[in-house]
């Protein structure tokens, strides 16, 4: 009698109502993949006809009837966000960057072990080198690392509104 009672419970348990889960996605022409966003991650982005430059706020709350997010206090359009800056980077450019970051410590390394030893035969141009790896792979990390989106023809942004277990009466 008890076995019967705990399963009609956890029968009834899945028959409750579920809540929506809402994403902002971003979808490009020609991939089936998609970045997807939900609420209370960070965004950064830039606004239509706004010379400040990139905004970086929690997403509050979605809207998929008006395709609207909730940043902050304010509701604004998905039409007014021009371009979107994600929180990864590429990673090739981070391999290849941090490659050379970590080739230019070893070569720093190498060269004040050479000459505390003594030997400064050994020691010709390992800080100059060593200095500019580290300022060229810092350089191609910061250049070409972030991944942005220029929403337009190829690249849009839209509100989903992905619903389970719906009981309609």
């Amino acid at each position: 009698m008890k076995s019967i009672g705990l399963i009609s419970l956890f029968l009834i348990s899945f028959l409750t109502f579920a809540s929506a889960q809402k994403f902002l996605v971003i979808e490009r022409s020609g991939t089936p993949r998609t970045k997807r966003y939900s609420i209370y991650d960070e965004i950064t982005f830039q606004l239509k006809d706004d010379n400040k430059g990139w905004y970086t706020r929690q997403i509050l709350d979605l809207n998929a009837d008006a395709q609207l997010l909730l940043l902050g206090d304010t509701w604004i359009p998905i039409a007014d966000i021009t371009r979107i800056r994600m929180s990864n980077q590429r990673l090739l450019v981070t391999i290849i960057g941090g490659a050379l970051q970590g080739g230019g410590v070893s070569m720093i390394l190498g060269d004040l072990w050479y000459t505390i030893r003594g030997n400064p035969e050994y020691t010709q141009g390992g800080m100059e080198f060593g200095l500019l790896n580290i300022a060229v792979g810092t350089g191609i990390r910061l250049l070409f690392g972030p991944i942005k989106y220029k929403l337009g023809k190829k690249t849009r942004l839209r509100v989903i509104d992905v619903t389970y277990g719906t009981i309609k009466t």
